[in-house]
C-alpha cells in the first residue's frame, strides 16, 4: 500500500533533540546498570556509577522539559501533512483515528495487511508513549531511594520503607530497566514497521514523499514526491 508523506513538521527540532537525548541516556543506563548489577570490570565500577548517576538526571530533566514543551511547541498531528497544532493534542488518539485501535492492533499483529490512514502515530502508540514519563519518573524515584546522598532522605526513604528495604528496592530498580529495554524493541519495531522513513525523519530531519492528508477533512487529497 502506498504511505503517507514523513514530513519535518511532525518532528520538530526540539524534539528530534529531547528524543537523541533521551536514545543516548537510555542506552548508558542499560550498559552501566548491567555493569553495577554484573561487577564484571572491577575497574569500570567508579566511572558506570557516575554515568549511570549523571545520566539518570539527564533523562529525568529532558522528561520534563519535553513534556513541557508539548504545551508550547507545534508539530504536525497527522502524517501527510504539514498543517500544526499544538503538539499535546497529538498524545490521545484524534477524531480521525480514537476508534481505529483495534484494527491497529490486528496491523501490528500481522492480522491484517494494511493499516488506517490517520495520526502520525497508531492508537496503541499512543497509549504506549503516554505511559514513557510516567515510567522514567518512577524509575528516577528508585534510582534515588538508592544513592547514598539521597536514600537517607524522608520522601525516599519512606519509599524504601515501603517496598520492603534496600534489597527489595534494587530488585524494582533493576527490572524496570527490562521495561525500558523491552520498550525500546517495541518501539523501534512499532516506527519502523513501514519502512525507516520514520526513523530517518526523527534522527536525520530526512523528509520522505507519499500521500497527502487533510487532517480536518480525514480524507488523502494527493500526493507529493517531494520535488517541488
Amino acid at each position: 500500500m502506498a504511505h503517507l508523506a514523513h514530513y519535518r513538521e511532525a518532528h520538530p527540532l526540539p524534539f528530534v533533540i529531547t528524543h537523541w537525548i533521551n536514545l543516548v541516556c537510555m542506552v548508558l543506563l542499560i550498559i552501566t546498570g548491567f555493569s553495577i548489577h554484573f561487577p564484571f570490570w572491577p575497574e569500570f565500577m567508579g566511572i558506570a556509577r557516575g554515568v549511570h548517576v549523571f545520566c539518570g538526571f539527564v533523562l529525568f530533566i529532558n522528561c520534563i522539559v519535553r513534556v513541557l514543551m508539548a504545551f508550547f511547541v507545534k508539530s504536525s498531528p497527522t502524517g501527510g501533512t504539514r498543517s500544526q497544532v499544538t503538539d499535546f493534542k497529538t498524545w490521545l488518539p484524534q477524531k480521525d483515528n480514537r476508534h481505529q485501535a483495534g484494527a491497529w492492533i490486528k496491523y501490528y499483529l500481522f492480522l491484517k495487511k494494511d493499516h488506517p490512514l490517520g495520526a502520525k502515530l497508531g492508537v496503541p502508540q499512543k497509549i504506549s508513549y503516554l505511559l514513557i514519563p510516567v515510567l522514567i519518573i518512577v524509575m528516577f524515584y528508585t534510582g534515588l531511594c538508592l544513592w547514598n546522598p539521597t536514600m537517607n532522605i524522608g520522601f525516599f526513604a519512606a519509599g524504601t520503607d515501603l517496598v520492603g528495604g534496600l534489597m527489595s528496592m534494587r530488585i524494582i530498580h533493576y527490572f524496570m530497566m527490562y521495561v525500558f529495554i523491552c520498550f525500546m524493541f517495541i518501539h523501534l519495531y512499532l516506527a519502523n514497521i513501514e519502512g525507516l522513513s520514520p526513523t530517518k525523519l526523527m534522527l536525520f530531519r530526512k523528509e520522505h514523499g507519499g500521500l497527502v492528508y487533510d487532517p480536518d477533512k480525514h480524507v488523502i487529497v494527493g500526493e507529493d514526491d517531494l520535488k517541488h
